[in-house]
């Protein structure tokens, strides 16, 4: 039992940050519909479809962030409270509705944090890149 009371810190740690970190995820697909729904916009003008899947992917890809992290936020968090930590208001609030919703999925999470930490700069490289695409179709210089 000590050692998972040690690990409860830790364990807190990373379920704080990737609370924090999800939300990175909103804006990531805000912006990803919109740079999709321009480039589907672009097709008739001589875009290329290729380049609005592109889009669509970047707009997923944000999605994908902040399912990633809240999974390995609800993770660590019922780990840290499995090890005797205390959680803050939100967070623990956010753990009992996560359970009372399914609470068989919650114990069966298996968070991928380095995938999830890394999801939202691949995202918005993604984003970017089909910025420039866009960009690229008008004659633009780069």
């Amino acid at each position: 039992m000590a050692e998972s009371t040690s690990a409860a810190p830790a364990d807190l740690r990373v379920a704080l940050r990737h609370h924090a970190w999800r939300w990175a995820g909103a804006p990531l697909f805000v912006s990803g519909a919109l740079i999709f729904f321009w480039a589907f916009g672009e097709i008739p003008r001589g875009g290329r479809l290729f380049t609005a899947m592109l889009g669509f992917g970047g707009m997923m890809m944000g999605l994908t962030a902040f399912g990633a992290n809240h999974d390995a936020a609800v993770s660590y968090a019922l780990r840290a409270q499995v090890g005797g930590g205390e959680l803050p208001p939100k967070l623990q609030a956010e753990l009992d509705e996560e359970l009372r919703r399914d609470r068989e999925a919650v114990n069966g999470l298996k968070p991928s944090p380095k995938v999830a930490l890394v999801l939202p700069f691949t995202a918005l490289a993604l984003q970017a890149y089909v910025v420039y695409r866009i960009i690229q179709m008008w004659g633009v210089k780069a």
